[in-house]
């Protein structure tokens, strides 16, 4: 897994949870061969209607703290959907820091700076796999590693150290520096809906819930043919 996190950390992500192996190994294959020209669209596979749609029906609702922004969730995937990527990401950007915060104060990490409250809890996560063997530990400790990472080099940095093209980066996005063209692509959206998705797995960590993505349902079915409706419309605005 080491090989998967230098992987996404150098175009700029990390090891998201809830994928197959395999879809992963396509995902690497296409950052070795073009860099992150392409990680929009192997994102947009991931974070698609379906699977968003079980996600919002079947897992953010059962994972504590994470199921207190639901409704903000909701709000942002609806916009992304409609093709209001700058609104979706900054409705998720607080999500992501309110999550990390909260699950820090729950298990008793001292930390007021934001990024390292990130690295902090990370920590506490891979201590506690570690000494009691929860799931696959190389695996999970690859995939802390490779989202704090993340946090500290592309979300949280210095908004003029940015390494990457899409600006995905807390501080430019909700202090104002980065106005309409520098951000507000459906990447920015797949990067921090990935981050909700990777904090709704470590707070899971320690409850009775799956390490795998959730199942498809009758309530999901019908969330995603709405997402699918909103998809098209904004198909049509833009064709218009």
């Amino acid at each position: 897994m080491q090989f998967y996190k230098e992987k996404f950390n150098s175009a700029g992500w990390f090891i998201p949870p809830y994928v197959s192996i395999g879809y992963l190994q396509e995902v690497v294959k296409d950052i070795t061969e073009n860099g992150n020209a392409d990680l929009e669209s192997s994102l947009a596979f991931i974070y698609n209607e379906k699977n968003l749609a079980a996600m919002v029906t079947e897992r953010y609702p059962e994972v504590p703290i994470v199921n207190e922004y639901l409704q903000i969730i909701k709000e942002s995937i609806e916009a992304h959907f409609i093709g209001l990527d700058h609104v979706a990401v900054s409705g998720l950007i607080p999500v992501v820091e309110g999550i990390g915060r909260k699950f820090a104060k729950a298990n008793d990490i001292n930390e007021s700076y934001v990024k390292n409250v990130f690295v902090k809890f990370a920590e506490h996560c891979k201590e506690d796999v570690t000494t009691n063997r929860i799931g696959v530990v190389n695996e999970i400790v690859a995939m802390l590693d490779s989202f704090v990472h993340f946090a500290k080099e592309n979300l949280y940095v210095n908004s003029d150290k940015y390494p990457h093209n899409d600006n995905t980066n807390r501080h430019g996005i909700l202090h104002g520096a980065f106005s309409d063209t520098d951000y507000g692509s459906p990447l920015n959206f797949y990067k921090v809906i990935g981050a909700v998705d990777f904090l709704c797995f470590v707070v899971s960590i320690r409850e009775p819930i799956s390490f795998l993505g959730p199942d498809t349902t009758l309530n999901s079915i019908s969330l995603e043919k709405y997402y699918r409706m909103l998809s098209a419309l904004k198909s049509f605005k833009s064709n218009g």
